[in-house]
């Protein structure tokens, strides 16, 4: 039986605790109540602050972690790039060794550097054929 009592005891109490059934306490049970959750709401805004602290840390922790290795793929960029681009002279000296002692050619030209010839059209060379029984013009005699 105590037990049977010891449980509507804490049922009603998480009613009041709830908010529900609070029309027959007195004053100082309200009091007492008011007080109870007072501390409860402080423990649970203790314990919030204290998990939002955690994640900043642990964010901070992985900020840290992405800014380092940021920094080592720009530095690992940065030596293949160098290692990409030879210095002049370097460049000049292999131009000079593949092609055994001769110095480069010009450079290859766009493909729009040279304009077709239909474009000037008294340019275009004029093939009048001579009769192969005819004799030579006089300035080939």
């Amino acid at each position: 039986m105590e037990l049977k009592a010891r449980v509507e005891v804490l049922q009603h109490s998480q009613r009041n605790l709830l908010g529900e059934d609070l029309a027959p306490l007195s004053t100082t049970e309200l009091d007492q109540l008011e007080s109870q959750v007072g501390k409860t709401l402080r423990q649970i805004r203790s314990r919030k602050t204290q998990v939002l602290l955690d994640e900043m840390c642990d964010l901070k922790r992985k900020e840290q972690m992405l800014q380092d290795a940021n920094m080592t793929l720009k530095r690992k960029l940065g030596e293949i790039q160098v290692e990409a681009t030879p210095d002049p002279q370097q460049q000049q000296q292999q131009m000079w060794q593949g092609d055994r002692g001769v110095p480069p050619h010009t450079p290859p030209q766009p493909e729009h550097f040279f304009q077709a010839l239909e474009c000037y059209p008294s340019l275009q060379p004029v093939f009048r054929g001579t009769d192969v029984n005819q004799p030579p013009p006089a300035w080939m005699a």
